[in-house]
């Protein structure tokens, strides 16, 4: 829609301000691409004006990460960023981007999350909460914490994970534990582990049909199908084209 007034403009200019910055609140930074997803845009050059703005307003801070393989280029929220967004529900001030904190791992993690994130929201779901926040701890008392959560549209609440890298057997034994008790006791319903490709999710498939039984209060519960089918595996391709409205 054309916008025809200065006031119309700036207006939706401020509007994307917020949306960045709110996105930039609970997730730190995001890298270009995240971005695009965010904001649905289409054209490269309409991002960068934005970024560069809200940069120069020292809202956000750019930053450009070099490891062995590549380099790529961040932007991260400021604590006057945080301050523009800040809300009466927020208990303590959210994290501000800290650099020099960043590892390859974390970073990638980090980005599959949000990309995980993202493709569930422009799908209807809402409500993303990151498991490192202390939103989720002080509202869930867990022995793992999921990824993140996130609400589906008929009111479900699922746990992500995203898995780059697999764990050992024992590790997914205990996760698996502490998943079916959170769903016991109403936490959430299902949980979605998003994987990049096929082979990650025939390798993490294998995993998980070795694992006979769980361990909960010291006793050994053997898994049956409704166990197993509280966890579903999804490449990023997969979720893309998920039908969360047939979604069962």
């Amino acid at each position: 829609m054309l916008l025809n007034t200065h006031s119309d403009r700036r207006e939706r200019n401020n509007e994307k301000i917020r949306i960045l910055l709110n996105f930039l609140k609970e997730e730190t930074y995001s890298d270009f691409k995240t971005m695009m997803t965010l904001f649905k845009f289409k054209n490269h050059s309409t991002l960068s004006r934005l970024l560069s703005k809200i940069e120069k307003m020292g809202l956000i801070q750019k930053y450009i990460f070099e490891s062995r393989a590549a380099k790529i280029s961040l932007w991260g929220i400021t604590s006057d960023g945080i301050a523009v967004v800040l809300n009466p529900d927020d208990k303590t001030f959210p994290a501000r981007f800290e650099p020099s904190r960043l590892t390859g791992w974390s970073l990638d993690h980090h980005l599959d999350n949000q990309l995980a994130r993202l493709t569930l929201e422009q799908k209807g779901a809402a409500g993303w909460i990151n498991g490192d926040r202390s939103t989720f701890l002080n509202q869930y008392n867990v022995k793992h914490r999921p990824d993140g959560l996130i609400t589906l549209p008929d009111g479900r609440v699922i746990a992500i994970e995203t898995e780059r890298r697999l764990k050992t057997k024992a590790r997914y034994q205990s996760i698996m534990a502490s998943h079916l008790l959170a769903r016991t006791n109403k936490h959430w319903m299902h949980v979605f582990y998003v994987v990049p490709d096929e082979q990650k999710k025939r390798a993490l498939t294998l995993l998980f049909d070795t694992i006979k039984h769980v361990i909960v209060n010291n006793q050994h519960v053997p898994l049956e199908e409704k166990h197993r089918n509280v966890f579903r595996i999804y490449t990023t391709e997969e979720l893309k084209n998920l039908e969360l409205i047939h979604y069962a």
